[in-house]
């Protein structure tokens, strides 16, 4: 288990990173793959407890949401794939009546869960300084990560979440957090240094904030798989589980980073 691990790792890291610096169509093909699989995970975990979604409408309307980003102002419009998921759903249960709307709403969620938050990582690129903090939503779900499992191995006491996340605790939570802010301003230095010139209390406070939204996003994809009774997402990912195993604190950190820097004006 622990070599497949290391052997993912080795492998992986170097295609996140060339497609994270690449930029462009192959950012855009990453996104969708990472979307496709995320969202067929969240299906099959969905099936575990008999709850049968629309796979097909949800591939497809992952399909022309990710679409509609070459055309013109479609970044002004992210509203598009609730309104568009909404319509088609009812229009096929309309005419086929294959699902209940349990089914439906879960669907609906599974779509704007994943795409939809993943699809974030392209606005950040579409932002002035996006080639910059691109990578902050994964930094900074990697440093929260890293800095909980420490903090909460060696100094975790009170449980956090128990019911949803048993091994998660107040201190590495905590941990995750502060750790998160550090090494985030760090980062802020490194890339001032590198002559971006953002003011380092934006890293103090997008740490802060994706310290928060990173447990808050493991924590989610927590809460799903407890629902559906299943240990990981799946095993696309050999010795650490599904996509949305290891990209569930990304889900949330991606919009935080592009609403903070949008807001911020950068």
């Amino acid at each position: 288990m622990l070599k497949a691990r290391v052997l993912s790792a080795v492998l992986g890291i170097p295609l996140i990173l060339f497609f994270i610096t690449a930029r462009g169509n192959y950012l855009f093909v990453f996104t969708v793959l990472l979307s496709l699989v995320g969202i067929y995970e969240f299906f099959k975990a969905m099936d575990h407890v008999n709850i049968h979604t629309n796979h097909i409408m949800g591939y497809m309307l992952t399909l022309l949401y990710f679409g509609t980003f070459y055309l013109p102002d479609a970044y002004a419009q992210p509203g598009l794939l609730a309104a568009l998921s909404v319509l088609v759903l009812f229009i096929y249960e309309i005419f086929f009546q294959k699902h209940t709307i349990t089914e439906m709403a879960i669907t609906l969620l599974g779509i704007l869960y994943i795409p939809y938050l993943f699809s974030h990582i392209l606005f950040i690129d579409k932002l002035a300084l996006g080639g910059a903090i691109l990578w902050l939503p994964i930094l900074t779900a990697w440093y929260s990560d890293t800095c909980a499992f420490f903090v909460g191995i060696y100094f975790g006491k009170v449980k956090l979440s128990p019911r949803i996340s048993p091994k998660k605790t107040v201190e590495g939570a905590i941990g995750g957090i502060i750790g998160c802010i550090g090494l985030n301003l760090l980062t802020g230095y490194v890339m001032n240094r590198m002559g971006f010139s953002i003011p380092l209390i934006h890293f103090a406070l997008t740490g802060l904030l994706c310290g928060i939204t990173s447990e808050l996003g493991d924590l989610a994809a927590s809460l799903i798989k407890r629902f559906a009774g299943i240990k990981d997402f799946g095993s696309f990912i050999p010795g650490h589980g599904g996509i949305m195993d290891r990209f569930d604190s990304i889900l949330f950190t991606a919009p935080t980073i592009y609403y903070y820097f949008l807001i911020a004006g950068f």
